[in-house]
């Protein structure tokens, strides 16, 4: 949460380009810690959400609206109940039982489906970060990243990041002013080292200095990170990804610094 009113929902903006989409960038925000590297253009901040109301969204001209408020990149988690291989995407339905499964598209290029892709296993715990569509009255989500869960404190926290931000975001519609939590600036310095800009600055150095042409392995850096969790650094290479910092190469778990 930042201090001019909950601008970056769960810690998490993006940028256009990201894993799983060929399309051109979008339109949005930079976040303040770091100078944009790779993309130029942005999209608007992701906000947490559950699949109902994605569903139960109102949609006029393309626009989605939750109770008045203004929805279009959101993140999800729920359990991969289907997934197959289409001519250009992957199809996969999501269920985080709050209603029937969402479906979710994750386009890829031409030579990409041609290599062939590894689908991600069925009955596994996923998170998405996607862009809500509309087609036929049937709302889905583009994929601008879908990794499968390997910490499921990350499920607890996006539950309290989706009530969180709708409250937020109710409070910012009805023109109530959003509280920062005072000690807020405190306890990152205090604790500095597990900050999140701390913790993301150093998973980009570390990406920056690898040499190989295939990048960086997430396993190498939950080892010389040996003080935080392979979810916390998964959290900040998702981060770095969507923001157009880094980049996968030869599979999901190796990034290479974004020139």
């Amino acid at each position: 949460m930042s201090k001019n009113g909950f601008r970056s929902y769960g810690g998490i903006s993006a940028a256009g380009g990201a894993v799983g989409s060929n399309d051109p960038p979008s339109q949005g925000r930079v976040a303040p810690a770091f100078k944009s590297i790779r993309y130029r253009s942005r999209i608007q901040d992701i906000i947490p959400c559950c699949v109902n109301q994605l569903l139960t969204s109102t949609v006029i001209d393309n626009v989605f609206t939750i109770r008045g408020i203004e929805v279009s990149q959101v993140s999800i988690v729920g359990i991969i109940r289907q997934a197959e291989m289409a001519a250009n995407y992957v199809l996969y339905k999501i269920d985080d039982m709050t209603t029937k499964p969402i479906k979710v598209r994750q386009w890829v290029g031409r030579d990409r489906a041609k290599q062939g892709i590894t689908l991600l296993p069925v009955g596994v715990y996923a998170k998405v970060l996607g862009i809500l569509k509309c087609s036929a009255e049937v709302k889905s989500l583009e994929v601008l990243k879908i990794r499968v869960l390997e910490d499921m404190n990350e499920f607890t926290t996006h539950i309290l990041e989706t009530v969180n931000a709708h409250m937020m975001l109710d409070k910012a519609a009805s023109g109530q002013s959003v509280p920062v939590v005072p000690s807020e600036m405190d306890e990152a310095q205090r604790h500095s080292e597990y900050h999140p800009d701390f913790i993301r600055k150093e998973v980009l150095r570390l990406i920056h200095e690898c040499p190989r042409q295939e990048g960086k392995r997430v396993r190498e850096l939950q080892t010389e990170l040996s003080n935080l969790s392979i979810g916390t650094i998964n959290q900040a290479v998702e981060y770095l990804t969507v923001e157009g910092h880094i980049y996968p190469t030869v599979d999901g778990e190796h990034f290479k610094f974004a020139d």
